[in-house]
């Protein structure tokens, strides 16, 4: 099965007080390690879709950076990265992935996470497939490839990735012992009990 991942990176993190990409995590940006972890996972393509801040966001992937691609419309709300990202997986005439995990800059997961809930797709025969931790449904998000044209086709005024979950009903997955399945990390209160949660340090060395 061909696995590819989209990370949406390109908010203005307003909440958050500065980009959520360069946020200190261990030792590097937060989104340079969520990139590592897709490295170290069963993903064979990699997309991140930047937006604000971009060149300070790209240059602290260092050699992640090739795997970018940058949102004009980024103002106009994060389906549009979405949108931007599953045409990026296709650019060129290539192949639909078979499978597509969309994960949040925000929202990070570890590499056996991700493996997990891409084996459930496999197996279940399921469209759509989501962590749950205790009842509620969590991230990231790991769609059939076949669904990649409503995902180019994603809008703010049909609420994006949301309405194609609306349409193809996620097969929950119960991962009640993996609390970070929930994480979100919105504000700055929010980052000590991420980095805990995925047992990493505070302070990056290249930031």
């Amino acid at each position: 099965m061909t696995v590819a991942a989209l990370i949406l990176a390109a908010g203005a993190s307003r909440r958050m007080g500065r980009p959520k990409g360069l946020l200190p995590w261990g030792d590097r940006s937060l989104l340079a390690w969520e990139v590592d972890e897709l490295m170290r996972s069963s993903v064979d393509d990699i997309v991140v879709v930047l937006g604000h801040h971009a060149e300070d966001v790209r240059r602290s992937l260092g050699d992640g950076a090739r795997y970018c691609v940058f949102n004009q419309r980024w103002p106009q709300g994060r389906a549009t990265s979405l949108s931007k990202g599953a045409k990026a997986l296709v650019a060129g005439g290539r192949a639909a992935p078979e499978a597509i995990v969309i994960q949040n800059v925000d929202q990070p997961t570890r590499a056996d996470i991700i493996d997990r809930l891409v084996a459930e797709l496999r197996s279940s025969g399921a469209e759509v497939v989501q962590p749950s931790y205790r009842g509620k449904p969590g991230h990231p998000v790991v769609l059939s490839g076949a669904l990649i044209d409503e995902l180019i086709g994603a809008t703010e005024a049909t609420f994006g990735l949301r309405s194609v979950l609306e349409r193809h009903a996620a097969h929950l997955v119960a991962m009640d012992d993996e609390p970070v399945v929930r994480i979100d990390l919105d504000t700055p209160d929010t980052l000590d009990e991420g980095r805990r949660l995925l047992g990493v340090a505070g302070v990056a060395t290249n930031s």
